[in-house]
């Protein structure tokens, strides 16, 4: 996911602070948005947190990495240098420098207050204010797990389920590459149903569990890590009637299949984090498996789709 804001989590973060380096090293250079999702695939394994930006034109990403040790460059740089050559592009020239590492939670706090996105108000545990009535409030704490509310995929992703609130119930939803879960407890808000929450990564499950719990939810979401569809408590809890997919284009078009096999028929599938200009790439892989277009929402460059399977 491009984009994204992180701290450590709020329950760690004061006592891990004390152990943390006082420096953090970063890499940045820019690539086109065309090759931004298999730039950011490469740097994942030498960075903890791996972001991407997109200009106001839309026509240029700078990619941003960080990592508290200092990364082999050589490797990196024969890394990168093999992305380049698959898309037949020059090597971009990277950017090393070692920056300070800031309190981030406090940084946060400042700098991203809550989120009024339709229905849904999303805070975090620094805002002391008044919830505002008639809202579906999510609390999400800054963490180690992608998914904040900011991002205009999520952004896209919360209209999408505000509508379709409005005409259909839903009672065996996915959330497939959960993050935060922020979108999973959007649904299990929305339609008190029970939500399979899936993701990858063992950090943004820990964490999906641990904002079920603060919401109040934690019986409605169930934090699964594994690798996609295969996952015994993915196929186990399946077919769905809603599966939310956030993630890259990619790997959505890659699973379209799976995606398919696990979608009832007439069920709904809400996908997102990836640019305008892949939407149709996305759609093509999901319509060859029986999926419609429904809806797209677009939001500042990026798009949404809702399709349905019939």
């Amino acid at each position: 996911m491009c984009d994204f804001c992180y701290v450590l989590d709020a329950i760690d973060y004061r006592e891990s602070y004390k152990h943390m380096s006082d420096t953090l090293w970063r890499v940045e250079f820019p690539v086109t948005p065309q090759t931004a999702d298999a730039f950011e695939f490469a740097l994942e394994p030498f960075f903890s947190v791996v972001t991407c930006y997109l200009d106001d034109e839309e026509k240029a990403v700078r990619i941003e990495a960080h990592n508290e040790d200092k990364p082999d460059l050589d490797l990196l740089q024969k890394t990168v240098e093999t992305v380049a050559q698959n898309f037949s592009i020059k090597s971009p020239d990277i950017s090393l420098s070692e920056i300070e590492n800031i309190d981030w939670l406090a940084a946060y706090a400042h700098e991203h207050p809550p989120l009024a996105i339709g229905r849904y108000f999303i805070y975090g545990s620094h805002f002391n204010g008044i919830l505002p009535a008639g809202k579906i409030s999510l609390k999400v704490e800054a963490a180690t797990a992608f998914g904040t509310g900011e991002h205009q995929s999520t952004k896209g992703c919360l209209m999408a389920l505000e509508r379709l609130s409005k005409r259909y119930d839903f009672k065996q939803p996915l959330d497939m590459g959960c993050g935060s879960a922020i979108l999973a407890m959007a649904i299990a808000k929305t339609w008190g149903a029970r939500v399979v929450a899936s993701d990858i990564d063992p950090e943004s499950t820990r964490v999906a569990g641990y904002n079920a719990e603060i919401n109040g939810i934690g019986s409605y979401i169930l934090p699964v890590c594994g690798n996609g569809y295969g996952t015994p408590s993915v196929l186990r809890n399946g077919p769905y009637d809603l599966i939310m997919a956030n993630i890259l284009a990619r790997p959505l078009s890659i699973m379209a299949k799976d995606l398919s096999k696990n979608l009832q028929t007439g069920g709904f599938a809400i996908l997102a984090g990836f640019l305008e200009r892949d939407a149709n790439w996305v759609f093509a892989a999901h319509r060859c498996q029986g999926l419609v277009l429904v809806e797209r929402i677009k939001v500042n460059g990026w798009q949404t789709l809702v399709l349905r399977k019939s």
